[in-house]
Protein backbone atom coordinates (compact mmCIF):
# COMPACT_ATOMS: atom_id res chain seq x y z
CA UNK A 1 0.00 0.00 0.00
CA UNK A 2 1.21 3.56 -0.96
CA UNK A 3 0.87 6.19 1.84
CA UNK A 4 0.18 9.43 1.28
CA UNK A 5 2.89 11.89 1.94
CA UNK A 6 2.06 15.03 4.41
CA UNK A 7 3.32 18.03 2.63
CA UNK A 8 0.68 16.76 -0.82
CA UNK A 9 -2.10 19.17 -1.07
CA UNK A 10 -5.24 18.07 -2.46
CA UNK A 11 -8.61 19.98 -3.58
CA UNK A 12 -10.78 20.58 -0.29
CA UNK A 13 -13.62 17.97 -1.26
CA UNK A 14 -11.34 14.85 -1.87
CA UNK A 15 -11.05 14.29 2.20
CA UNK A 16 -13.22 11.11 2.50
CA UNK A 17 -11.20 9.22 -0.62
CA UNK A 18 -7.73 9.71 0.64
CA UNK A 19 -6.22 6.66 2.75
CA UNK A 20 -5.90 8.40 5.95
CA UNK A 21 -9.26 10.21 5.71
CA UNK A 22 -11.35 7.51 5.15
CA UNK A 23 -9.72 4.74 7.52
CA UNK A 24 -10.29 8.15 10.49
CA UNK A 25 -14.10 8.70 9.84
CA UNK A 26 -14.55 4.45 9.33
CA UNK A 27 -13.19 4.30 12.68
CA UNK A 28 -14.70 7.70 14.64
CA UNK A 29 -18.15 7.00 13.16
CA UNK A 30 -17.89 2.93 14.14
CA UNK A 31 -16.75 4.77 17.78
CA UNK A 32 -19.80 7.63 17.68
CA UNK A 33 -22.54 4.43 16.56
CA UNK A 34 -21.34 2.15 19.42
CA UNK A 35 -21.40 5.56 22.43
CA UNK A 36 -24.58 6.07 20.20
CA UNK A 37 -26.26 2.64 20.66
CA UNK A 38 -24.85 0.82 23.19
CA UNK A 39 -23.95 -1.94 20.84
CA UNK A 40 -20.03 -2.67 21.11
CA UNK A 41 -20.24 -4.95 17.84
CA UNK A 42 -20.06 -1.35 16.57
CA UNK A 43 -16.51 -0.97 18.32
CA UNK A 44 -15.67 -4.62 16.87
CA UNK A 45 -16.26 -3.23 13.08
CA UNK A 46 -13.99 -0.53 13.85
CA UNK A 47 -11.38 -3.06 14.98
CA UNK A 48 -11.97 -5.46 12.08
CA UNK A 49 -11.59 -2.36 9.56
CA UNK A 50 -7.88 -0.80 11.35
CA UNK A 51 -6.79 -4.60 11.34
CA UNK A 52 -7.54 -5.00 7.53
CA UNK A 53 -5.49 -1.74 6.81
CA UNK A 54 -2.60 -2.59 8.83
CA UNK A 55 -0.48 -4.69 11.33
CA UNK A 56 -1.74 -5.73 14.48
CA UNK A 57 1.49 -4.33 16.06
CA UNK A 58 -0.17 -0.68 14.65
CA UNK A 59 -3.93 -1.04 14.74
CA UNK A 60 -3.77 -1.98 18.85
CA UNK A 61 -2.23 1.55 19.96
CA UNK A 62 -4.52 3.62 16.86
CA UNK A 63 -7.55 1.75 18.08
CA UNK A 64 -6.91 2.64 22.27
CA UNK A 65 -6.23 6.51 20.83
CA UNK A 66 -9.41 6.70 18.84
CA UNK A 67 -11.11 5.16 21.85
CA UNK A 68 -9.35 8.05 24.11
CA UNK A 69 -10.06 10.50 21.37
CA UNK A 70 -13.94 10.04 20.64
CA UNK A 71 -14.73 9.21 24.53
CA UNK A 72 -13.13 12.95 25.12
CA UNK A 73 -14.72 14.58 22.42
CA UNK A 74 -18.13 13.39 23.64
CA UNK A 75 -17.14 14.64 27.35
CA UNK A 76 -15.92 18.00 26.25
CA UNK A 77 -18.34 19.03 23.45
CA UNK A 78 -20.44 22.15 23.64
CA UNK A 79 -23.48 20.23 22.08
CA UNK A 80 -23.93 16.39 21.14
CA UNK A 81 -21.23 15.97 18.25
CA UNK A 82 -23.08 15.10 14.62
CA UNK A 83 -21.65 12.15 12.93
CA UNK A 84 -22.79 10.12 9.84
CA UNK A 85 -23.02 6.72 9.10
CA UNK A 86 -20.06 4.85 8.25
CA UNK A 87 -21.10 3.82 4.63
CA UNK A 88 -21.77 7.61 3.70
CA UNK A 89 -19.39 9.67 1.45
CA UNK A 90 -19.86 13.04 2.56
CA UNK A 91 -18.75 14.69 6.08
CA UNK A 92 -21.29 16.46 8.17
CA UNK A 93 -20.27 20.10 9.72
CA UNK A 94 -19.13 18.37 13.21
CA UNK A 95 -17.08 15.62 11.32
CA UNK A 96 -15.46 18.24 9.11
CA UNK A 97 -14.11 19.98 12.32
CA UNK A 98 -12.98 17.00 13.47
CA UNK A 99 -10.98 16.57 10.24
CA UNK A 100 -9.66 20.04 10.39
CA UNK A 101 -8.61 19.13 14.29
CA UNK A 102 -7.11 16.32 13.50
CA UNK A 103 -5.38 18.15 10.33
CA UNK A 104 -4.10 21.03 12.22
CA UNK A 105 -2.54 18.36 15.23
CA UNK A 106 -0.38 16.61 12.76
CA UNK A 107 0.82 19.98 11.07
CA UNK A 108 1.45 21.28 15.05
CA UNK A 109 -0.63 24.43 13.58
CA UNK A 110 -2.16 25.08 17.27
CA UNK A 111 -3.90 28.41 15.81
CA UNK A 112 -6.44 26.13 13.39
CA UNK A 113 -6.68 23.52 16.01
CA UNK A 114 -8.04 26.08 18.37
CA UNK A 115 -10.46 27.72 15.54
CA UNK A 116 -11.93 24.13 14.59
CA UNK A 117 -11.97 23.21 18.01
CA UNK A 118 -13.54 26.52 19.40
CA UNK A 119 -17.05 24.93 17.14
CA UNK A 120 -16.77 22.06 19.05
CA UNK A 121 -15.92 22.06 22.69
CA UNK A 122 -16.67 23.52 25.80
CA UNK A 123 -13.67 25.73 26.91
CA UNK A 124 -13.66 23.72 30.08
CA UNK A 125 -12.70 20.56 28.66
CA UNK A 126 -10.70 21.92 25.69
CA UNK A 127 -7.17 21.03 27.21
CA UNK A 128 -8.29 17.23 27.60
CA UNK A 129 -9.62 17.48 24.01
CA UNK A 130 -6.83 19.20 22.35
CA UNK A 131 -4.53 16.46 24.02
CA UNK A 132 -6.79 13.42 22.71
CA UNK A 133 -6.76 14.89 19.27
CA UNK A 134 -3.04 15.54 18.95
CA UNK A 135 -2.29 12.12 20.66
CA UNK A 136 -4.32 10.74 17.53
CA UNK A 137 -2.63 12.97 14.75
CA UNK A 138 0.58 11.48 15.94
CA UNK A 139 -0.51 7.86 16.35
CA UNK A 140 -2.08 8.72 12.86
CA UNK A 141 1.18 9.87 12.01
CA UNK A 142 3.16 6.96 13.28
CA UNK A 143 1.42 4.16 10.82
CA UNK A 144 2.04 6.73 7.77
CA UNK A 145 -1.33 7.94 7.45
CA UNK A 146 -1.54 11.68 7.12
CA UNK A 147 -4.74 14.07 6.42
CA UNK A 148 -4.22 16.48 3.93
CA UNK A 149 -4.15 20.00 5.23
CA UNK A 150 -7.25 21.40 5.41
CA UNK A 151 -7.07 25.22 4.17
CA UNK A 152 -7.79 28.09 6.04
CA UNK A 153 -10.57 29.46 3.53
CA UNK A 154 -11.83 25.86 3.77
CA UNK A 155 -12.25 26.27 7.84
CA UNK A 156 -14.37 29.20 7.36
CA UNK A 157 -16.60 27.63 5.15
CA UNK A 158 -17.20 24.80 7.35
CA UNK A 159 -17.73 26.84 10.50
CA UNK A 160 -20.33 28.68 8.53
CA UNK A 161 -21.94 25.64 8.34
CA UNK A 162 -25.64 25.16 9.74
CA UNK A 163 -24.73 22.73 13.01
CA UNK A 164 -26.66 19.32 13.15
CA UNK A 165 -29.86 19.76 15.25
CA UNK A 166 -29.43 16.26 16.04
CA UNK A 167 -27.24 12.98 15.05
CA UNK A 168 -27.25 12.03 11.73
CA UNK A 169 -27.23 8.49 11.52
Amino acid sequence: MTLPSPDVARPVGYHIDAPAENLLFSVFRCWMAGYATGDAACWDIAWEGLAREMPEENAKPLFGEFHHFVRTLRATADNEIGWRPAACRALCRDECLVLAMVDAAQRDDRVQLLHAASYLLKSDGLHRALDATTALAKALARVGLFIAPVSPCALDTMTRMKPPSATAH
